[in-house]
């Protein structure tokens, strides 16, 4: 009973306090409550002193409730507990003062961090968008379920814009420990969903089909489209076509035309891509109709056009730049180009940087045509300052100095800032090929001082791979087995040097390469260089399948299979060594500086080469059963020559450039010194059109070369005449190896290798000597006996033939072989779709013709005289000898069974009269040649004689051209920095059977080629 009293009792006194407590507080001014300690509880891994400090409350602070609770903000800001799980209690300490308990439970740490069901984004690709976007998903990250879910949002925007909208993502947790969890996103990505239809509503003057032409980043399920990934419904690349479809509309004058909101309609499974369900280009999809709605408005026409603001240019060069006068359509996109492009690009040019121009339009109608309105504009331009260019720095140049990049600049400090002419160093850095491309807008970097006019601009570089060091080697079947080593670098200790040398040996080809460029001389623009090389190749000449050395014979043949144990004394060897001098400039050291002058160099080069064809050692030997017929002979052949070279360039890389031009003009002059007298002019042009996406890095490029060059000789040394009188390494004065032969992946794709050639007939006589008449066919000529002198006489007459022309002239053979041209012309043209990556497609158009401007003379060599039998049945066949060729000049004359010709009484016998003989009888057994008939052989030595007949030659005009058409797949190889082509080409003018008189030709009408490299 007294307990419960007592309770009662106190409980009244508590309430009483509580009640008259503030009213007491404000009266009396009770002292306030002080903070005991303060206090964190469900931490694990975090220690107490470590999260506390960012809590303001300490203890010995008078108690705060709104600054407690503030604290607990602070401390989940740190993003190291749950949210919902936290909150701050107060309880009476010790003392009578208060402890702050802050109860919180940590979030753990991500151990282990899982994609299930992701197949068409790459793992890697989703945790660069984590970081682009910035989720704080990754391993050993704090786990957040609020970041988790903007995980699976960014996850479905990179499935959408593959094709898969309708993509669902769960997000499974699993306990690690207590302190740690592990993450799996399960993805069911859908079906695919393409784009099949785009249409537009509401349009009268334009066709949908006119619209849809200028949409780049969506488009209609296609072939092309689906290689490019725009068949895929993005909504923010939806909303950038609209932007361009408006764009173009309002070019045509309707400056009110706008789209308004598309309307996506599902409409069912479509193949798309291929019509034929063919692998990876055709597939069955969900398709998708967009709708757009379309306001075109009314067309309207020029006005009056009031320009304000200006000074620095007057009205009437604004005027010219805008180009549009009263009347004319009002191109929205045309005056938009010129204020925000070519004007701030006129202004920028006089430093004028910060130039601004702003134009209202005012729309009126046009009395005279209802239909069409008439708009006024007002140009307000903002010219601003003109500022000065205080400071240039470069950044990301860790090797190359900056003296190597401030020299190719147009601009220094201290100068006023000219646009332009910051836009062209920025060219001429990239034409280095020192860096990756760098972009003029994203690149460069401006901070300006707008008090004192002054600009401090920032260019950002990303250095490329200098050096290259490469090994090689094998062995094959024409180059034996070989290795070697190429080192190259193109930014020499960062002064922009230029060194490599090639070094190669063997057992069949060795050869050495060195080259070295200096791209400046006394810091003024003027690069020089010299290149050594030396090489000597071993090989199977062309007359080794028509000679009877059968050790030469099983080598080449052998070939085939990888044996490569051939005598070298049985191979041609071919050296060449020479040096190249070499020294350019820019034109604008000898010119006024302007745009054409920065970009043009002039060049010279000079050259000394020696090459020399050496005959197998064998031939030395003199031996018709080891001799090896020779086609190409060179004795040491002096080569000198210079070259005097324009070239203006404007493109905008070194490699795969995306824009601008190269003009190349150069005339070689052989004959200062050496054997060689040759002239060589040529010429190439060569451009880069961006078509489409052209503010992209990748932009779609139409790209053509068009070439010419021809050769012709100013005379002819007495080494040349000597060299060309025994071969055909030399046409006209002009050696065969730089004549013209087109065919390649390098100038027509479709055709082999140097396969488009004029083609000469070669016509094959023999000359014999010291011709006797003997009774043996081979071995020691044994003489006839009983033979008059006369007949005799007459005999070794028959036998003794006089080459190409005498008395006794018999052509033996008929051959055409390729000779080259003294012109060539080509044409490349292509197309350059980039798709994925390094993966890049391109149409191609070639045309060429390598054909000769001048009517050549027949030309003719001689080989060695052998003795007869053998050597001319190792170049025409078994069989095949003087009595052969007898029978040939005299078709009556009869032949033996052992090929020897038919005497009886002295006198040759006829084939009638044989064949009478033989029916009538009797024969001989021993013989087997009728009673009173002889056989005679006649032996001595033979030599070809080889003309051929240039001034016939076939397909040497300019009407036998050469045409192919094509696709190209190419993969970019970041190494070696050159792509891997996959090449289609159709040939139209292929030529294909038997075409008279008797050349055999197998060229394909369509091909597939592998190939490394570029066309150009």
């Amino acid at each position: 009973m007294f307990r419960r009293a007592s309770y009662f009792k106190l409980l009244s006194v508590v309430l009483l306090l509580a009640g008259s407590a503030p009213r007491a507080s404000a009266r009396q001014g009770a002292a306030p409550r002080l903070v005991e300690a303060v206090e964190l509880q469900g931490n694990r891994r975090l220690r107490d002193e470590d999260v506390l400090y960012y809590a303001q409350t300490r203890p010995g602070d008078q108690f705060n409730q709104a600054q407690v609770e503030r604290d607990l903000q602070a401390i989940l800001a740190l993003g190291f507990f749950e949210k919902t799980a936290a909150r701050v209690a107060t309880q009476v300490g010790p003392r009578g003062g208060v402890i702050v308990i802050f109860y919180v439970k940590e979030l753990p740490i991500i151990r282990a961090l899982e994609f299930k069901g992701l197949k068409s984004v790459a793992e890697s690709d989703v945790l660069k968008a984590f970081r682009e976007n910035r989720v704080g998903i990754s391993k050993e990250a704090i786990y957040d379920p609020v970041k988790a879910r903007h995980a699976t949002r960014v996850i479905r925007e990179l499935l959408a814009a593959r094709g898969h909208p309708n993509a669902t993502i769960e997000i499974e947790e699993e306990e690690v420990s207590p302190t740690s969890t592990g993450i799996t996103f399960r993805v069911d990505e859908g079906e695919r969903v393409r784009v099949v239809e785009v249409q537009f509503e509401g349009n009268r003057a334009f066709s949908d089909r006119e619209l849809r032409a200028h949409m780049k980043y969506v488009r209609e399920a296609g072939l092309i489209s689906r290689f490019q990934g725009t068949d895929i419904l993005d909504r923010r690349k939806l909303d950038e076509d609209l932007r361009l479809v408006t764009f173009y509309m309002r070019s045509k004058g309707y400056l009110q035309a706008r789209t308004g909101e598309p309307r996506v309609e599902e409409l069912g499974p479509r193949r798309t891509g291929f019509a034929l369900p063919v692998p990876l280009i055709s597939s069955v999809d969900d398709g998708l109709r967009v709708t757009v709605p379309v306001v075109e408005g009314r067309v309207y026409r020029v006005g009056d056009i009031k320009i304000e603001g200006n000074s620095i240019f007057p009205e009437k060069t604004i005027r010219a730049v805008i180009g549009l006068k009263p009347g004319d359509i009002a191109d929205g996109e045309r005056i938009g180009k010129v204020l925000y492009e070519e004007l701030k690009k006129l202004y920028g040019s006089q430093g004028f940087i910060q130039y601004t121009a702003e134009p209202e339009p005012s729309f009126r109608d046009d009395h005279r045509d209802p239909n069409t309105g008439l708009v006024d504009f007002t140009i307000t331009i903002d010219e601003g300052k003109q500022f000065t260019l205080r400071r240039l720095e470069f950044v990301g140049n860790t090797f190359t100095r900056d003296d190597v990049l401030r020299r190719e600049m147009l601009l220094n400090e201290g100068d006023i800032f000219n646009q332009a002419a910051f836009e062209l160093s920025i060219l001429r850095l990239n034409q280095l090929g020192y860096f990756d491309p760098i972009d003029k807008e994203k690149d460069a970097d401006y901070r300006t001082n707008e008090e004192e006019a002054l600009v401090d601009a920032n260019i950002k570089v990303t250095e490329r791979g200098r050096q290259q060091i490469s090994f090689n080697g094998g062995a094959g079947g024409t180059t034996g087995s070989f290795f070697g080593l190429e080192y190259s670098t193109n930014n020499l200790l960062g002064r922009g040097e230029s060194l490599s040398f090639n070094l190669a040996a063997g057992n069949r080809q060795n050869s050495f390469v060195f080259s070295f460029t200096e791209p400046y001389i006394r810091n003024r623009p003027i690069t020089a260089g010299f290149s050594l090389y030396a090489q000597s190749l071993k090989f199977f000449g062309e007359g080794t399948l028509i000679s009877q050395n059968q050790e030469a014979l099983a080598g080449l043949l052998g070939t085939l299979t990888g044996n490569l144990s051939v005598s070298e004394e049985n191979l041609f060897t071919q050296k060449t060594a020479g040096l190249s001098l070499f020294a350019s400039a820019p034109l604008s050291e000898f010119y006024r500086k302007r745009q054409f002058t920065q970009f043009s160099r002039l060049g010279l080069s000079y050259s000394l080469s020696r090459t020399s064809v050496e005959d197998p050692e064998v031939n030395q030997q003199n031996n018709a059963q080891t001799f090896i017929p020779v086609i190409y002979r060179q004795s040491n052949i002096l080569t000198s020559r210079v070259t005097p070279t324009f070239v203006y360039d404007t493109r905008n890389g070194a490699v795969d450039p995306t824009m601008g031009r190269q003009l190349s003009i150069s005339l070689g002059l052989a004959g200062l010194g050496g054997d060689v007298r040759t002239y060589q002019p040529s010429f190439s042009y060569s451009q880069f059109i961006p078509v489409r996406r052209k503010d992209s890095k990748n932009p779609e490029v139409f790209a053509f070369r068009v070439l010419a060059a021809h050769i012709g000789n100013m005379g002819v040394s007495s080494r040349v005449r000597e060299a060309q009188a025994n071969s055909l390494s030399f046409i006209n004065g002009t050696p065969v190896y730089e004549r013209f032969f087109l065919g390649d992946e390098y100038t027509i794709r479709g055709y082999n290798t140097r396969s488009i050639s004029p083609i000469a007939p070669v016509d094959i006589y023999v000359t014999s000597r010291n011709v006797t008449v003997a009774t043996n066919a081979s071995g020691t000529p044994e003489a006839v006996t009983g033979l008059s002198q006369a007949f005799i006489n007459q005999l070794v007459n028959l036998g003794t033939f006089t080459g190409a022309s005498g008395a006794n002239s018999v052509r033996v053979a008929r051959t055409f072989t390729a000779t080259g041209a003294d012109t060539q012309l080509l044409g490349n043209f292509e197309y350059r779709i980039p798709l994925f990556g390094p993966v890049a497609l391109a149409a191609f158009a070639d045309i060429g013709a390598a054909f000769n401007l001048r009517r050549a003379s027949d030309q003719s060599y001689s080989s060695n005289f052998l003795d007869d039998q053998p050597f001319l049945e190792s170049s025409f066949g078994t069989g095949f000898n003087l009595n052969t060729l007898a029978v040939a000049a005299n078709p009556q004359l009869a032949r033996s069974g052992s090929g020897g010709l038919i005497i009886r009484d002295q006198a040759l016998v006829t084939q009638e009269e044989y064949n009478n003989a033989l029916r009538l009888g009797p024969v001989d057994p021993i013989t087997g040649l009728p009673a009173g008939f002889q056989q005679i052989f006649l032996r001595g030595q033979a030599q070809t004689n080889t003309v051929v007949r240039l001034s016939e030659s076939l397909f040497s005009g300019l009407k036998d051209y050469r045409a192919s058409l094509g696709l190209e797949l190419r993969v970019q190889v970041p190494v070696i920095n050159v792509p891997f082509r996959l090449i289609y080409a159709y040939n139209p003018r292929a030529r294909r059977g038997v075409y008279d008189p008797g050349i055999v030709f197998d060229e394909r009408k369509s091909v597939f080629r592998f190939s490394i490299g570029r066309t150009f």
